[in-house]
């Protein structure tokens, strides 16, 4: 027998439009089945009612840029953000304490830690950690993702000295390391080492990650790049642990994933969709990131003229990944993040396939933080899709302009007005663990063009709400070629829902700051209530 369910609520909203469909879904084995009024389903019989008030009926976000695996895993690490940790002696206090609890030759593993906001203005060093935790090899993340300080146990473990030539292990000016790390290649040279989790603690950091989605309304997310992460594990071993976590009910997000390309033999899942479940594509890299200095830039940093970031692939080699897996018939998602690295992946795109039937795949490019107007054009003319990084204007638009980037370029950050104008679909993603997953604050974000520190960078490229709310729910599951099953509220779409105390759509942005996401539905059913 199927299952009825009619969820009434105050206002059934499509981000599609500015007035309420009605106050009632009618939801029918998980999915809608029809949209209206609740009197006109008065004549329904074995139907449950579920009554969420005056609160207000929203598709569930969909983040279309995430590292899901690695939310929960952070989870069991050391907090070396800026909220906890104002100084490098901070830091050093936190690994020490976790380091007298642990027994000797145990890792101990952090993250988020961010040298422009440590009064010392730079990481820890490997000397540092060494003398905090004599005996435990240590390994802590930037909150990039793309940078990580290690101590001497852990470079012996690894096998690397002073002599080892290795891309981005940093040496000082006499050879010596200085435990910081950059980019992928030295980043892996130690973290391979780190004994991978087992299944089991890899389905429940998956189910801790899911339940941080559904308190932020979120009901689809994107894993884009399995294989990404401190704590080395294979693409096969985190695609089964997805597997195992659907079926037992731990994985409460539909989740497409996409593999981090480490070589030609990456393994790619064959397996075919679920419900829960999608392998959509591959994840390729141009550059690193702004606040690493490793994000590929034309012009020198703000604050180092000389230096202007790294490509960490050639133009030619992006090309013949394009070319390889586009044939393989796999979306393709390139992350770049300076304007020299997004004008070479759009070449790359344009060399290895052309101007001419292709762009029904959906390829991407992820973070887009430097684009030009130019670029936006060229990426509209080749059928390229950009996945802008919102949260960078608001968590590190201050320095950016002051420390980066300076006033000039920082103005243009995340240039979302120029693609909405261009009339280019584009989504917005939170990258998280590099930022909270919070779908309400990067639209606040996208609207207000705010920082942290309360000011307005580059209002030109404010954008309305409208489109705003789009890029987290319908766009977003365009750019994931799911838009035939989630982001939006409409008969035949799955029943995923995000309700909100207040309906910003109707009232205006100005509500933003007010709105709670009160309760989470997927197929229908709650998930998580405040």
């Amino acid at each position: 027998m199927q299952k009825q369910r009619l969820i009434v609520a105050g206002s059934v909203m499509s981000p599609r439009s500015a007035e309420s469909l009605g106050n009632a879904v009618l939801v029918r084995d998980g999915r809608i089945v029809a949209i209206g009024q609740q009197k006109d389903f008065n004549t329904c019989s074995g139907v449950d009612i579920l009554d969420m008030g005056e609160a207000h009926l929203f598709p569930g976000f969909v983040e279309s840029h995430a590292h899901l695996w690695w939310m929960g895993q952070l989870e069991t690490q050391i907090d070396c953000g800026p909220s906890q940790n104002h100084s490098v002696k901070d830091i050093l206090q936190r690994v020490s304490e976790v380091a007298h609890r642990l027994p000797p030759g145990t890792w101990i593993q952090g993250h988020h830690w961010d040298d422009s906001l440590l009064a010392e203005g730079r990481p820890p060093t490997a000397e540092e950690l060494t003398r905090a935790a004599p005996h435990h090899p240590v390994f802590l993340m930037h909150n990039s993702g793309h940078l990580a300080v290690a101590n001497r146990e852990a470079f012996e473990i690894a096998g690397i000295d002073n002599r080892t030539d290795i891309p981005g292990i940093v040496h000082d000016g006499q050879g010596k390391l200085t435990g910081l790390l950059l980019e992928a290649m030295a980043l892996e040279s130690v973290s391979r080492h780190i004994p991978p989790p087992s299944q089991n603690e890899m389905m429940e950091q998956i189910r801790v990650a899911t339940e941080l989605c559904h308190r932020q309304g979120v009901t689809s997310c994107t894993d884009m790049a399995l294989g990404l992460g401190g704590q080395e594990s294979s693409v096969e071993s985190i695609w089964r642990a997805y597997q195992a976590a659907e079926a037992t009910g731990a994985l409460g997000v539909r989740t497409t994933c996409y593999v981090r390309i480490a070589s030609p033999n990456t393994f790619i899942p064959p397996d075919p969709p679920t419900p829960f479940l999608t392998m959509n594509g591959v994840k390729l890299f141009s550059d690193g990131s702004i606040q690493g200095h490793t994000a590929r830039l034309k012009e020198g940093y703000w604050d180092q003229p000389e230096e202007q970031g790294m490509l960490v692939q050639s133009q030619e080699e992006l090309e013949s990944m394009i070319h390889r897996y586009h044939t393989q018939g796999l979306q393709i998602a390139i992350h770049a993040n300076g304007d020299q690295a997004i004008e070479t992946v759009i070449a790359a795109y344009y060399h290895a396939l052309g101007l001419e039937g292709w762009s029904h795949r959906r390829h991407r490019i992820e973070h887009v933080q430097l684009a030009h107007p130019s670029d936006i054009r060229a990426m509209a003319r080749v059928g390229i899709l950009p996945n802008f990084f919102i949260g960078h204007v608001y968590h590190w638009g201050d320095r950016h302009r002051d420390k980066f980037l300076g006033p000039h370029r920082a103005q243009d950050l995340d240039p979302l007005n120029t693609a909405y104008r261009q009339g280019i679909r584009f989504a917005l993603h939170s990258d998280a663990p590099v930022t909270p997953i919070n779908p309400l604050g990067s639209i606040a974000t996208a609207v207000t063009r705010l920082t942290q520190g309360g000011q307005v960078l580059g209002p030109e490229q404010r954008i309305p709400l409208s489109a705003a709310w789009q890029a987290y729910t319908i766009d977003a599951a365009y750019l994931g070629l799911r838009e035939h099953l989630v982001g939006d509220i409409k008969e035949g779409l799955w029943a995923d829902f995000a309700v909100l105390s207040e309906n910003p759509l109707i009232q205006g942005p100005d509500v933003l700051g007010r709105t709670n996401v009160l309760r989470t539905l997927v197929a229908g059913e709650t998930v998580w209530e405040s």
